[in-house]
């Protein structure tokens, strides 16, 4: 069978919020909305009426506060495997509304499979352009005529599209199954030119397919075609007749460090793009894990220098997204000396709580626990409106970043419960399956 990409989507999800106009959430607006979208999930979907809301002895209030976001029933995102079968029990629309399933990069084999409506996609397209208008000078690229680059470190969209198929191979909605992160990559191909670096090389996967019966060795990172074009672009200020106005580095930090450590500092390789360049960092892998991709773990402060030291892009010119599957939320952060790491913001359409490890109780500012994140936008399709999560982080600020002012919760990563634990969300929370 010859497959054949498909969007699934509608055209105008390509560009409609490309002149960014933001909405407003204050907290009575997004707890009446979060209360609708309870009342929805206790209405259509059963596990959440009879397993989730029973075991929270929740019931439905008539009035929805702030303070009470603490209260609510939450997932783990552990639910949404593969390998735990519930995800077409977690709908809480009919699944003809469902327009495609967004999977995860996950490398043990068992992904997050969450579906989606062509509303929850709108709203993740809006998440996207509103975290890269606020974190990565979006609206700086189109000057007139002139246009971005981007150096996406990924693969294109298409074969994102392919690898999906192998990762989640055994879902039965497979051919309208997309990785997350594509979602994400796909604005920026119609806001100027993207060159997507993780490329396949036709003999090399035939090899890698006979001698590994995997295709990860047929894969390469397109360094020097990179370097090609950051070269024409500094003598002539031109790339295929667009006039540049900036030069993008974009997506996996994994994928970036091992430009790095295996080509450009080897060889001594240096360009200076100061005041014309920005990276954008997204889709995680700090921790040295990322799709297909098991490299070192990235130290973030030497990222920092390196960038420095090879492009003389500056530490506040460099900036970092934290997403994930099960959720439609983008958090954006900007590189903070102080804390040596990347502090990242809960935007307006989200609220989050950061609960204690052992009881699950909030915590106060300056303290760590897991992640929860609660929404009721773009969340039509499952019951995600409140997930908790396996990352570990340090509640910095509750309201206000004391570092850039960005209203909203600010925190930053310290590591996975996975990795510190030998658990997960799942293991702690034993009492939701």
């Amino acid at each position: 069978m010859i497959f054949k990409f498909h969007d699934y989507l509608p055209e105008e999800l390509k560009t409609k919020y490309f002149d960014f106009i933001p909405n407003y959430y204050p907290n009575d607006k997004f707890c009446k909305d979060l209360l609708e979208q309870i009342k929805a999930s206790y209405n259509n979907c059963r596990y959440y009426k009879e397993s989730l809301c029973k075991n929270f002895n929740f019931t439905i209030p008539e009035d929805l506060s702030i303070e009470d976001l603490e209260t609510i029933p939450y997932l783990p995102t552990d639910i949404y495997k593969k390998s735990e079968e519930r995800t077409m029990q977690l709908l809480k629309v009919p699944l003809d509304k469902i327009a495609l399933f967004s999977c995860s990069s996950s490398t043990s084999g068992d992904p997050s499979i969450v579906p989606r409506t062509l509303g929850d996609f709108d709203q993740l397209q809006y998440n996207s352009i509103k975290v890269f208008t606020e974190f990565f000078k979006w609206k700086d690229y189109k000057v007139g005529s002139k246009r971005s680059v981007a150096f996406n470190f990924a693969p294109d969209r298409l074969f994102m599209s392919l690898m999906v198929r192998k990762n989640a191979k055994g879902f039965e909605f497979i051919e309208k199954t997309r990785y997350f992160t594509a979602c994400m990559n796909k604005p920026w191909e119609y806001y100027g030119y993207e060159e997507y670096l993780v490329k396949m090389k036709i003999l090399k996967t035939i090899w890698a397919i006979i001698s590994t019966f995997s295709i990860k060795g047929g894969f390469i990172l397109d360094v020097t075609k990179m370097l090609k074009m950051i070269k024409t672009i500094l003598k002539t200020a031109y790339w295929k007749k667009i006039e540049v106005s900036k030069i993008i580095f974009g997506g996996s930090p994994l994928l970036m460090n091992n430009m790095f450590e295996k080509r450009l500092l080897k060889e001594n390789i240096f360009y200076d793009l100061d005041g014309i360049s920005f990276v954008g960092c997204g889709g995680g892998g700090w921790e040295g894990v990322k799709g297909e991709a098991k490299l070192d773990a990235v130290n973030k402060v030497k990222f920092i220098e390196n960038y420095e030291k090879v492009f003389n892009i500056k530490p506040k010119c460099i900036a970092d997204i934290y997403a994930f599957t099960e959720g439609p939320t983008l958090f954006g952060g900007h590189w903070s000396e102080k804390y040596q790491d990347f502090l990242l913001h809960c935007p307006d359409t989200s609220r989050i709580i950061v609960r204690d490890i052992e009881k699950l109780e909030p915590v106060n500012e300056g303290m760590e626990g897991l992640l929860e994140v609660i929404t009721p936008y773009g969340v039509n399709g499952t019951i995600n409106q409140a997930v908790l999560i396996d990352d570990i982080v340090e509640l910095i600020s509750k309201d206000r970043c004391p570092e850039c002012g960005y209203q909203g919760a600010t925190f930053r990563i310290l590591g996975r419960l996975k990795n510190l634990q030998g658990r997960s969300c799942s293991s702690i929370i034993n009492w939701i399956y």
